[in-house]
């Protein structure tokens, strides 16, 4: 029988794999644009604003969507939170909305609570 730890790749056991950070995408329901990065809150051929119901997948060329490290250092792997006054999707570590200004403290929900998740964040879409 291995040993514990041993069926994952000799290079994860000795600490040499580099974490990656790959980008989503998104498809805007009202027009129809498809795989809008999700750096986005808004599409770019109408203007509308991704809802909450916005569902998020993994592009086909994963290396391709793999952020480099300064694009990497503007994220953050806690769920965007959402404005209660005006709506919008802000990232986790900034706390007054980037849009209207309010106070991230009154407000309730983000991304992980509004569509119950279970720790899968992203899947891929067919």
């Amino acid at each position: 029988m291995p040993a514990a730890g041993s069926i994952l790749p000799a290079a994860v056991r000795a600490g040499q794999m580099e974490e990656r950070r790959i980008e989503g995408l998104w498809d805007c329901a009202y027009c129809g644009r498809k795989a809008i990065k999700a750096r986005y809150d808004a599409c770019m051929s109408c203007g509308r604003p991704r809802g909450i119901d916005t569902l998020f997948y993994l592009p086909e060329d994963l290396d391709a969507a793999t952020l480099t490290q300064e694009e990497k250092a503007k994220t953050t792997n806690a769920p965007d939170w959402l404005c209660d006054y005006c709506g919008s999707y802000n990232r986790a570590d900034i706390f007054r909305c980037t849009k209207c200004g309010g106070d991230r403290t009154e407000s309730k929900s983000d991304y992980g609570m509004l569509h119950k998740l279970t720790g899968i964040l992203f899947g891929r879409k067919d």
